[in-house]
Parts: C-alpha cells; sequence; structure tokens
C-alpha cells in the first residue's frame, strides 16, 4: 500500500480551514491552467495561417504599424498561469507560517486576477480591440473565457470565507502564544507587511516589463533590449537586496530602498500619460494593450506607494530587538526539529506525545500576527 501524505511535513497545519485553503487555490491552479492552455491552443490554431510577423507569429496589420500578433494574446494567457503559481505559492507559504497577513493579501491577489480577466473579456468582447476583432465568432473562446471569469469568482469567494475564518484561528493561536511585548508585536506587523509587498511588487514589476516589451516595443527599439537586459533584472535585484537590508537591518541599503522606490513612480506616471497623451490613432502602439498596461500601472504604482510608506515604518524599527528575536525562534525551531528527529530515530510513538513542542508544525511563536 501507497504511504500516506503528511501535510504537516510540507507546513500545512491540521486545520480543516487551512487545508481548505490549500485545496481551494491548488483546484484553481489546476482550472486555470487547462482553461489558459487550451485558449492558447486556440489562439495558435486561428492564427495559423497568419503571415510573419515582427516576432515570427502571427498576422501583420495593414492599418497600423504595430503587428498583431498571436504572441501579443499567449503573453496574455501566460500571465494567467504565472499568476495561479505565484498564488499557490503565496498561499502555501502562508498557511504554512500561520501569516494572517499574507493569507489576505492572497485573497485580493486573487480579486486582482478577477479583474484582470474581466479586461480581457471585455476587450475580446465588449469593447473589441482591432486585433481581438479576429475572435468575435469564435464560440469556443469566448465560453473559456466566461469560464475563467466564474472560476475565479467562485475562488474568490471561497477565499474570503476561509480567510475570515484562517484570522479566527491564527490570531487565536497567536494571542495564546506570543509574549507581552506590544511593541514587537507591531514591529513585526510592518516586517511581514513589507516582506508580502515586496513579493508582489516583483511580480507586477516583472509581468509589466514582459508585457512592454512583448506587446508594445519593437525588435528594432533599442528600449525594448534595455527593458529585457536591464531594467528587468536590475528591478528584480534591487528588490532582493530590499529583502536582504529587511532581514539584516542595514539602514543604509533601506534608506536607498525608500528613496530609490519613492523616485519611481514619476517612470510610471510618465508612461501613464505617454500611453493617453498625443497619440496618433493611426499609428497607435498601445491600441490593443492599453487597458492591460494601465491596470498593471495603476496596480504597481499603488503597490509602490504602501510599500514605500511601509519601508519608512520598518526603517524606523530597526534597532529595537526583532531581528534578534527572529533569530531566537529560528534556533529555538531547529532544536525543536532535532528532537523530533532524536524521537523518531529512537522509535518514539510522537502521535501519543502529549506535549505540543514534539509537533514541529505547532511551533509558531514567530509572531505570526493578526
Amino acid at each position: 500500500m501507497g504511504r500516506r501524505l503528511n501535510l504537516k511535513r510540507y507546513g500545512i497545519p491540521t486545520s480543516i480551514w487551512a487545508r481548505l485553503f490549500i485545496a481551494v487555490a491548488v483546484l484553481e491552479v489546476f482550472a486555470i491552467i487547462c482553461i489558459q492552455g487550451y485558449v492558447i491552443k486556440r489562439t495558435v490554431d486561428i492564427y495559423k495561417k497568419g503571415t510573419e510577423s515582427q516576432w515570427g507569429f502571427g498576422v501583420q496589420s495593414g492599418s497600423t504599424s504595430m503587428s498583431i500578433t498571436q504572441q501579443s494574446f499567449i503573453v496574455y494567457d501566460v500571465i494567467f498561469i504565472v499568476a495561479q503559481l505565484f498564488l499557490l505559492m503565496l498561499c502555501w507559504e502562508a498557511v504554512a507560517h500561520k501569516n494572517t497577513i499574507q493569507i489576505i493579501a492572497a485573497t485580493l491577489f486573487n480579486v486582482m486576477c478577477l479583474v484582470y480577466s474581466l479586461i480581457q473579456y471585455t476587450t475580446f468582447y465588449i469593447h473589441p480591440s482591432q486585433s481581438a476583432g479576429i475572435f468575435q465568432n469564435d464560440n469556443d473562446m469566448r465560453i473559456l473565457q466566461i469560464t475563467t471569469m466564474a472560476v475565479y469568482s467562485l475562488c474568490s469567494i471561497a477565499f474570503a470565507m476561509l480567510t475570515w475564518e484562517l484570522y479566527q484561528l491564527f490570531g487565536w493561536k497567536t494571542y495564546k502564544k506570543l509574549g507581552a511585548n506590544l511593541a514587537l508585536r507591531r514591529a513585526y506587523k510592518w516586517h511581514q507587511i513589507l516582506l508580502t509587498l515586496l513579493k508582489l511588487d516583483i511580480f507586477f514589476f516583472i509581468s509589466y516589463s514582459v508585457q512592454l516589451a512583448t506587446l508594445v516595443l519593437r525588435v528594432s527599439d533599442p528600449e525594448t533590449w534595455v527593458q529585457i537586459g536591464v531594467v528587468i533584472p536590475g528591478s528584480v535585484l534591487f528588490l532582493v537586496l530590499s529583502f536582504w537590508a529587511l532581514k539584516v537591518e542595514n539602514k543604509r541599503m533601506m534608506i536607498a530602498v525608500i528613496v530609490c522606490l519613492g523616485l519611481s513612480p514619476a517612470y510610471f506616471i510618465y508612461k501613464l500619460v505617454r500611453m493617453n497623451v498625443g497619440i496618433d490613432r493611426n499609428k497607435d502602439p498601445y491600441l490593443d494593450s492599453r487597458k492591460y498596461l494601465t491596470f498593471f500601472i495603476v496596480v504597481t504604482l499603488a503597490l509602490i506607494l504602501v510599500t514605500v510608506y511601509v519601508s519608512i515604518q520598518c526603517f524606523r524599527n530597526f534597532g529595537t530587538g526583532l531581528k534578534e528575536a527572529i533569530a531566537d525562534y529560528d534556533a529555538r525551531k531547529a532544536q525543536l526539529k532535532a528532537n523530533k528527529a532524536l524521537l523518531a530515530n529512537a522509535g518514539v510513538d510522537q502521535s501519543s506525545t502529549t506535549n505540543p513542542d514534539y509537533e514541529y508544525t505547532e511551533v509558531h511563536e514567530r509572531f505570526v500576527l493578526e
């Protein structure tokens, strides 16, 4: 007989609400990947007889200077798939660490995916763009997009209900396990919020940059290769350094993070204005991607502004003992894990152990906040 899957081994608590939360995320990932995989197939079939475009796919528009490509639509579908994998990561990590802040963020992220699917449906069927007109008579594509919106809607409702249950469950366990140092708890609250925001910043900025480079900028445009070769990897490296600065409480690096993030909204406001002001309608490079890029610019801009504010709060909490408290928790967690391994090697039946300290997944003194 096959061995039973032990979810606690992968950090998933025994709570039915936590496991339902992960189950919803897994089912949604499976459904969206299957739907978007078939959408990609339909797109390829529709454009199969098209002529070559600048990226090597699709058909060339005769009325504008831009190319109408199947790759453009595939980019949208790939973003759905990547977003689902990112959401699953958020959910799994949040539940494993009983991080209610990230659980709420994952729920809100799923709502953003729903909004993105609504934008796609609007672009295809309600106010169709020039290139999306090719799908007007394709009922399969319409059904697939409606199904995508339905899946996101149902899962958003499920996530919202489960988030409330997990908030109450994890909040109560936090109340029982945390000490009386409220200042330290508040400091860790900002710490966790910033960690979650930085993860979202990375996803949205990379998604925006990939869309800009593949849907708008031309192969012959130097800005394309600057975006792909410099801006994207440079921004990811910068955000990774932000994680490091927060972890080690490096004040100089955190100041650099705050300054750079504080200046970045100027770029996004510039792109937003450039997309909508002074555009020749006969040579509009944003004709088919304006709604998608606007969505990502607005979300990214809002995230950056919030990230700057939270970064300042975290900077003010440097040196208050939070770093040492986290290091102490990590040491105790490693010791408890080692104790569990010793008990297992000694043949002790841990299922009958009444001491909760032997239960590795029940050790959550790491300031999991309501």
